[in-house]
Formats: C-alpha cells, sequence, structure tokens
C-alpha cells in the first residue's frame, strides 16, 4: 500500500470516527476506487467496525464532472428524503463537507447488493418472464417517483421550475462547456424554449432513468441509483429519457407508456413527447461536450471522452430544422 493510499485511508478513518461515531470504525482498510459514475467518483469503503467488517460505497464531488458545479449537500438531502418517502434507495449514512479528507465533499452510504441489466441484457431477452417484471417494475417504481409530494423534497425550488427552467439551466452550462461556439446547441436551446409545452404536472423526477441505474435481487427492484441529475419538473421529461439516452427494453412507450398512465394519470401524447425526446437529446449533448471541456481542463477519465463521442455522434442540425418546423406546423408560428 502506497503513502498515498494510507494517508487517504486514515483520514477517511478519523473523519468518520469524529463526525459518525454511530458507524463504531475501527478502521478503515481498504478504499477502492469504482468503474462507473461520470458526475462523481465511486468508491467502495471496506471498514472494521464494532459489528464486524463491513463494505459501503463513498460517492465523491468531482473536479472535472459531466454536470459541475454540483452539490453532494443536495444528493444527500434528496435521497433521505425520497427514501423516507417509500423510494428504494441506499440508506446514506453521512456527509462529509470538508474538502481535505478525499479532495472533495463526499456521501457514505450503504451497498446495495444484487444485479444491474443492461438496456438491452441478454439475460432479459432469454427470460421473457423476467423481463415483463423488470419492466412493469421500472414503470412502477417511476409512477410512484412522479406521485410523492415535493414537500418531501428539502431546498428545491418550486412547481415554477418547469421546461424552460431546463433551457436555462443548458444555456448556462453549453456557455461554460463551449471551447468555440456551437450555433446548433445555441439554435436548438432558442427552439426549446420558444415551443416548451405547457406541463399537466409538476413532479420530482429522477434525470437519469434507465435500467443500469436500477439495482434488482432475485428478479425484485431493491434500489434506484444514481441521482445527481435529479430535479422538479414536467415527467415527460423522464420518460423522453427512457425513449431516447436511455432507450432500450424499458423504454417507456406502447404498454409501458399506457401502463405508466394508468398509474399517474399523466397522458403521454406524441406532439409533447417529440419536444420532451428532443430536449433530452439536446441535454445529452450539451452534457457531452462538457465531457470534452472537462478532459480539456484537466480531467483524466477517459470515460468522459466516451460519452462525448456517444453523446454527440447524431445529426443534430437536421433534428433542430425537422422540430423547428413541427413547431411551425403545431402551433402556427
Amino acid at each position: 500500500m502506497s503513502e498515498k493510499e494510507e494517508s487517504t485511508e486514515k483520514r477517511l478513518e478519523q473523519a468518520l470516527q469524529k463526525g459518525a461515531p454511530e458507524l463504531k470504525v475501527q478502521r478503515i482498510s481498504k478504499v477502492e476506487r469504482l468503474t462507473g459514475g461520470l458526475s462523481s467518483q465511486n468508491f467502495f469503503v471496506t471498514a472494521d467496525t464494532d459489528d464486524g467488517e463491513v463494505t459501503w460505497v463513498m460517492r465523491v464531488e468531482p473536479k472535472h464532472g459531466m454536470i459541475t458545479p454540483y452539490s453532494m449537500e443536495r444528493e444527500f438531502n434528496l435521497i433521505r428524503a425520497v427514501g423516507e418517502a417509500g423510494i428504494p434507495v441506499p440508506e446514506v449514512l453521512y456527509l462529509e463537507q470538508d474538502k481535505s479528507i478525499m479532495d472533495g465533499d463526499f456521501i457514505l452510504m450503504s451497498l446495495v447488493e444484487g444485479e444491474i441489466y443492461s438496456q438491452n441484457d441478454p439475460r432479459l431477452h432469454a427470460d421473457p418472464a423476467l423481463m415483463k417484471s423488470v419492466q412493469n417494475q421500472f414503470v412502477e417504481a417511476l409512477a410512484k417517483l412522479h406521485s410523492i409530494s415535493q414537500d418531501v423534497i428539502p431546498n428545491y425550488a418550486d412547481g415554477a421550475e418547469s421546461v424552460r427552467a431546463q433551457v436555462e439551466i443548458y444555456r448556462t452550462r453549453l456557455a461554460r462547456a463551449e471551447q468555440i461556439p456551437s450555433p446548433a446547441f445555441r439554435h436548438a436551446l432558442e427552439v426549446l424554449e420558444r415551443g416548451a409545452p405547457e406541463a399537466q404536472r409538476i413532479s420530482l423526477l429522477h434525470g437519469d432513468y434507465r435500467s443500469p441505474n436500477l439495482m434488482f435481487r432475485d428478479g425484485k427492484l431493491q434500489a434506484i441509483l444514481d441521482w445527481e441529475l435529479s430535479r422538479v419538473g414536467d415527467p415527460l421529461t423522464d420518460i423522453a429519457f427512457t425513449q431516447t439516452t436511455g432507450a432500450g427494453i424499458c423504454a417507456i412507450e406502447g404498454e409501458l407508456a399506457e401502463y405508466y398512465t394508468e398509474l399517474t394519470g399523466v397522458s403521454i401524447g406524441e406532439e409533447e413527447m417529440e419536444y420532451h425526446r428532443f430536449l433530452e437529446g439536446t441535454k445529452a449533448g450539451i452534457i457531452g461536450l462538457g465531457g470534452a471541456t472537462a478532459v480539456v481542463k484537466g480531467g483524466t477519465d477517459l470515460r468522459l471522452l466516451s460519452v462525448t463521442v456517444s453523446a454527440l455522434g447524431g445529426g443534430q442540425q437536421n433534428d433542430v430544422k425537422e422540430l423547428e418546423s413541427k413547431f411551425d406546423k403545431y402551433r402556427g408560428k
């Protein structure tokens, strides 16, 4: 073990002994970086405690992430609140805001064991009954999330945070990410701002809702993971995400869309969905551009570049023109 690793583990050990005595930490024996996570840095933390050995998950504020600046305190409060509201999530155990310990704020949470299904997982294709069960649980969990009271969410904006607010947020992110002007993205945001539909409902959104962010065990949903893109807004944006960036076996369309409407009362009209799918594609592209900028500015995680290539690989300019034409037709502009 290197001096740096020993130093990290010792600093973490001392922080938890002081700040979270209820965890009964005797010694931190291992801190191991995970391969997932593009916004936060994720680690396994193995500790010797008064009750025996335990492994937790630690999420650390990124220096060069996809959606910086980022608040670990916000994520901590959100996960705790939705868990108390009955949404399956890991238990959040500790929030540390002394950046000297892990070079950023961090959250410690329980390790949820199980299996994750990819967006086109061959195990589901091979077992139609399991696929149907996973699809239904996927829809049911999102419907429950979209139905809980906003009052459980501390420090969140009220219902006025809608689609246009999202456009403005991504306009700011685009300005921060641009190395040279990006006229296609700028025009896309103008079109999106002009054509924003009224929301049927304002709900808590997950923002990155796809099967790889759900943990199952023995076919049953155990936890929804990765809440860093969560916000308050139109639930159709989460539905659109499952049809675009999150597309695959669990895309909420056809029968699954009808099931979602049955559970929530929120109708999924094609005109509105065209808008929200384009919004999600634009957001993904800007996040990808942010990944490239993060690498230019010193980020060393090459996964940032892989997401950039994926996000920016489509025909954005043609999509802008097509959507603008549809808005002109639909709204008589």
